[in-house]
């Protein structure tokens, strides 16, 4: 088939293709629900380990991206099956986010919520989708942190909007762009708190950075909001253990007067310690260096931290 033709083919076939997997998605959230909770968790693993088996090529790709980055993860990199296995868990897991912060299975420490307290120049929230962010964020809102996710844009679809209606219901309150940086700005300014995930490719305004040993192009959109609010930064993440999810937390130091793009080097540095402590738990579905081959690592302007 020509690809002109191919793409009309997908084109037209779009909405059927986004209701099935509309359908499918909402089918298996059920399921998963109705489960006991350890017997869902477990399912969402398998089911993880059965898409990679059935996407060879999207776990080859994983694969090739941890590898790549295997000196920047101590010299070890994990089989992209336990990465998918972990996706799967996570979908589990947002299935059933309801049931695991009743059973307080998301920990949100004291000293975290200290740190979570917005000044009067409002808060900047820093967070990288490791481990379950989505359910790292539920469990923030009904400790009652009002932090509003900047999040990307939506994609056109049923299941898009299914996936913004739980997130509302979970009480995370989001931020989309086409305003967002200016809603975010009003936000900080009223002294509310503020929340970006600063860890995927963007096509904003982003400047070259060290990330997992690789160069690549990080937003400067948190960055630019903490020198035009003067609003203190910091970087949460969660860690799962046998228990659940922790929710941990840390200011991150920056100094106005520093470069453009030192402080969004210094979060790379974070996130890039916390996939290394945990590889599997990163999102390596994501192209995470798109503009790689355009991006020579010998010319490229990253900032010291």
């Amino acid at each position: 088939m020509k690809p002109r033709c191919a793409r009309r083919l997908r084109l037209a076939t779009r909405p059927a293709r986004h209701a099935l997997a509309y359908a499918a998605v909402r089918a298996l959230v059920a399921l998963l629900r109705v489960l006991p909770l350890s017997l869902a968790l477990a399912a969402g693993e398998g089911l993880g380990r059965l898409a990679a088996a059935a996407l060879p090529r999207l776990r080859a790709a994983t694969q090739a991206r941890m590898d790549a980055t295997r000196a920047a993860l101590g010299g070890r990199a994990p089989a992209a099956a336990a990465h998918w296995a972990d996706l799967g868990r996570r979908v589990a897991e947002l299935a059933n986010a309801d049931r695991l912060l009743s059973l307080d299975a998301v920990r949100v420490p004291a000293e975290t919520r200290a740190l979570l307290t917005p000044s009067s120049r409002g808060l900047l929230v820093a967070a990288g989708h490791l481990d379950n962010w989505e359910l790292m964020a539920a469990a923030l809102a009904r400790a009652g942190h009002e932090v509003r996710t900047v999040v990307a844009a939506p994609r056109v679809g049923p299941l898009s909007r299914w996936l913004l209606s739980e997130r509302a219901r979970l009480g995370i309150r989001s931020l989309t762009p086409g305003g967002g940086a200016r809603a975010a700005h009003a936000a900080l300014l009223a002294g509310g708190g503020v929340g970006l995930l600063v860890d995927l490719a963007t096509h904003e305004r982003s400047i070259a950075v060290d990330f997992l040993g690789r160069p690549t192009r990080a937003a400067l959109t948190l960055e630019r909001l903490a020198r035009a609010t003067g609003a203190p930064v910091v970087f949460v993440w969660p860690i799962r253990d046998g228990r659940g999810l922790t929710v941990h937390a840390e200011p991150v130091d920056f100094d106005p007067a520093s470069p453009l793009g030192a402080l969004t080097q210094a979060l790379a540095h974070r996130i890039t310690a916390r996939i290394a402590a945990a590889p599997e738990r990163w999102l390596w579905v994501h192209d995470r260096w798109p503009s790689e081959r355009h991006l020579d690592a010998r010319h490229a302007n990253v900032p010291r931290a």
